[in-house]
Parts: structure tokens; C-alpha cells; sequence
């Protein structure tokens, strides 16, 4: 399970034509299972003006990278000193965007500011984070019932359960038919991976779960004292037969 990373510097030149904020994405989509803080740099060079202002972005997808939601301003607007910034505003918390999401990247917004003229600077960027979980498992199945009892197809392996405090799922749900639900679900191994229990579902006031894309958000789960925990999808129909394709991904954080 990862503590922390950083995206690497990136960035490029880029002219600021206009008072209106460009967005430029400088990272691409990385898991943000756990992802409560980042501690970005910004530096600005060879500015051709001191009225060059950028801020940092970010934006989260809950469950698709092609579905994102809106892009959010994380820090305040910087602007060069003499053509050059070298710019880390400390901890940035991002738990809020990160919670009910599983994907996330950074990037620049900017543009000259106001009643300046057009200007332009290099911009570098690189983001630090630290992320107490990960994306345990990933898959996708179609899927069939005709009975109200819980049938279960299976997400992680056996998983360390002293590394997992909370448990996220983010499915998209299609070709549904019929009374065909699901909702997320686990089962626990006391010493022996090849002994586990009964399953049993996550404790979770909006499931089930039918049609559609759906992000859990972050659930807790209490495990006690046992060795390993596996993650699953519970799936039944609640009258008739019911279907449906199911692209899934769960995850795991720790607190």
C-alpha cells in the first residue's frame, strides 16, 4: 500500500492570450484511493511579464476518466517576480475531491491578469502526496440472476487486513435488465487465505446499487483481529431474472 509519491516535474511554455483562466492538464489520471494531501511546486520562468498568473488545479473522476467532474482551484493566484516564481504553498488538502473519487490529476490554470496585456512564461509543475490506500482490484463480468439471494464474484485477492480501515467501490453499471441489484462485499480469513468465512456486505446506506456509474465513497469496515479480508460484488435480483455488465474497481485505505 503506497505512503506517498509525486508526479514528477512537468509543464511546458505557455502564452496567457486572454483575463479568462486556460486549464493545460500537466499530469495524467492517477488512482486517488486514500489521497488526502498533496504538497505541490510551481515555478514560473522566463516570464515575459510579471503579470503572467497561474494556480493549480485539480480534477477527480468518481468513477470514468472520460466523466470527469468540474476542475477545482487548489491554490491561490502566483505570478513571477522579475520572470521567475519558485512557489510551494505546504500542505494542500484534497480529501474533500478525493473521497468519492478513484482517479485524479493536476494541472495549471492561467491567464494574464487583469487590464494587463498578453504574456507568457515556462511553467513546471510537480505534485508530492501522500496516500494511505490503493486500488486493490479491477475487473469487469456480466452478470445474471434470477433469485433474491446473494450470489458474489470475487474483486481482490486475500488482502493484509491490518492495512484496511475503509473499502470503496466504483462500478459502471450497464445493460441492465430486470430487478438486477448489487452492492459491495467482503469475507475474512482468521490465519488460513484458503479458509475463509461467509461473506457479508458493506455496511453502506445507498445500496444497492442498479443502472448506471456509481462511486461508493469511502465505507468502513471492522474486521477485528483477523489475518486477511477479500473484496467482492454481491449481485441479485430482487423479483424475476435480472442482468447486467459490470466494469468494477475497488479499493482500500487505511486510517
Amino acid at each position: 500500500m503506497t505512503c506517498g509519491s509525486t508526479s514528477g516535474p512537468t509543464g511546458g511554455r505557455f502564452a496567457a492570450l486572454s483575463e479568462t483562466q486556460v486549464i493545460e492538464w500537466l499530469t495524467g489520471w492517477v488512482p486517488c484511493v486514500g489521497m488526502d494531501t498533496i504538497r505541490p511546486t510551481l515555478k514560473l520562468r522566463a516570464a515575459s511579464s510579471d503579470n503572467f498568473e497561474a494556480q493549480i488545479v485539480c480534477q477527480v473522476a468518481k468513477v470514468r476518466a472520460d466523466e470527469p467532474e468540474d476542475p477545482v482551484l487548489v491554490t491561490t493566484a502566483q505570478s513571477p517576480s522579475s520572470g521567475t516564481l519558485d512557489y510551494c504553498p505546504g500542505n494542500v488538502s484534497v480529501s474533500s475531491d478525493a473521497a468519492d473519487a478513484v482517479l485524479i490529476r493536476f494541472g495549471i490554470a492561467y491567464a494574464y491578469a487583469t487590464s494587463t496585456s498578453q504574456c507568457m512564461a515556462d511553467v513546471e509543475l510537480e505534485v508530492t502526496y501522500h496516500q494511505y490506500g490503493q486500488i486493490a482490484g479491477a475487473s469487469s463480468h456480466e452478470l445474471s440472476s434470477g433469485t433474491s439471494e446473494g450470489r458474489y464474484v470475487i474483486m481482490t485477492p486475500m488482502l493484509p487486513a491490518i492495512l484496511v480501515d475503509k473499502v470503496k467501490a466504483a462500478v459502471s453499471c450497464t445493460s441492465l435488465t430486470g430487478n438486477f441489484k448489487w452492492r459491495l462485499a467482503y469475507r475474512t480469513a482468521t490465519a488460513a487465505k484458503d479458509s475463509p468465512g461467509a461473506w457479508s456486505v458493506v455496511t453502506d446506506g445507498n445500496a444497492p446499487y442498479g443502472s448506471g456509474d456509481t462511486n461508493t465513497g469511502d465505507l468502513s469496515v471492522t474486521l477485528g483481529s483477523v489475518a486477511w479480508v477479500q473484496l467482492g460484488l454481491q449481485y441479485y435480483s430482487t423479483t424475476g431474472e435480472g442482468q447486467a455488465a459490470l466494469a468494477a474497481a475497488v479499493g482500500t485505505r487505511r486510517t
